[in-house]
């Protein structure tokens, strides 16, 4: 049996992270939390995932300073696809800049869904 893709959500709002993490487990998806950029860069260098979501507003960094420190990083990090979740158009424009995907909050969850699995099948 093919092992879950795994996917890596950066979410420092505690709420928003369990209802993503809830989501896509329910959905087939293999699911590590970050509440912050620093642990999620630790996690995504011992183990990069299939994907992440990445908020772009954290107390910590901003999702595109993330973005830019797992595409400095080379190799299977800088590969890694990635979803800026974001309620600015600041954060829009980052992350357009940077070649990533981003998804308007709130968003609307079929819309995430149909993102991640365009951008990571499920096994």
């Amino acid at each position: 049996m093919s092992e879950k893709p795994e996917i890596l959500i950066v979410e420092d709002d505690d709420d928003c992270r369990a209802v993503l993490q809830d989501l896509l487990e329910l959905s087939g998806y293999r699911v590590l939390t970050a509440a912050d950029a620093q642990r999620a860069l630790a996690a995504a260098r011992a183990a990069p995932p299939a994907l992440m979501l990445v908020d772009y507003l954290m107390p910590d960094a901003d999702g595109g300073w993330l973005v830019r420190q797992l595409r400095e990083a080379g190799g299977a990090l800088a590969r890694v696809p990635v979803i800026v979740t974001t309620g600015s158009s600041t954060g829009r424009e980052i992350a357009e800049g940077l070649g990533v995907q981003s998804l308007e909050k709130p968003f609307d969850m079929n819309r995430l869904l149909e993102l991640v699995q365009s951008l990571v099948p499920k096994a």
